[in-house]
């Protein structure tokens, strides 16, 4: 499950994925991607049928990918323009035994304890807010370099970590292997791990897409093999 506006807060991955797998609307988030469009100029680009595109507009602002707003022309009736929500920011992460989907709201994100862990970055909050005091175009290319760098490096050292973690993974493998686990019990011992150590029987059946019952059973065994433990 992601975050989004389904049900409790939650976005099903099988909507997002029938939402994402669909390549008119990955064309029309590409091209909102670069500025906002009004719909015309989408169907047009697109040669596809207004009616369409509605319906896509539609499912994508149900969705809170995309979001509508009303600007007055100089000549005209206002025109009805979409954009793609600033407070989105999506990723998919597929690997061996991995799956994940994350649409997180970035502007609900906290990020006051990240000063504690990362003091340096103190500086480019320090920098972005008095942006808002600039009005040469300049300055801020420089700030946007600066920030651009910094995120560089921070991307060069998730790939690091996220390497080290594949590699633990892939020894997590290894040692089900040796044990001669049955897939499922693989599959359970992986998720675990690959949750860091701590999971409920329901989040296992939700991630897993499995039975509770069954999954219940799987623990117990795994337990009494002295693999798992109960806490």
């Amino acid at each position: 499950m992601i975050a989004g506006k389904y049900g409790d807060d939650l976005m099903d991955e099988d909507i997002l994925f029938n939402l994402m797998g669909n390549e008119t609307r990955r064309l029309i988030l590409k091209m909102l991607a670069s500025g906002p469009c009004y719909t015309t100029e989408i169907a047009d680009k697109l040669n596809i049928g207004q009616k369409a595109i509605n319906e896509h507009m539609r499912l994508l602002q149900e969705a809170d990918i995309v979001e509508l707003y009303i600007k007055k022309q100089s000549r005209g009736s206002p025109r009805k323009y979409f954009k793609i929500n600033k407070r989105v920011h999506m990723e998919f992460s597929v690997g061996p035994y991995r799956f994940d989907t994350n649409l997180e709201d970035l502007l609900d994100s906290d990020f006051s304890d990240i000063f504690i862990e990362f003091p340096q970055l103190k500086t480019f909050e320090d920098e972005v807010k008095k942006t808002q005091h600039i009005h040469e175009i300049g300055e801020l290319s420089l700030v946007m370099s600066s920030l651009i760098s910094e995120l560089e490096k921070i991307i060069q050292a998730k790939e690091y970590l996220e390497y080290k973690v594949e590699q633990v993974r892939q020894q997590a493998l290894i040692l089900c292997e040796k044990l001669g686990l049955t897939d499922i019990e693989k599959r359970v011992v992986l998720e675990v791990v690959n949750a860091g150590g701590t999971l409920s029987s329901k989040d296992l059946s939700n991630r897993l897409r499995v039975d509770e019952g069954e999954v219940s059973i799987v623990l117990e065994m795994l337990e009494r093999k002295y693999i798992l433990e109960r806490q």
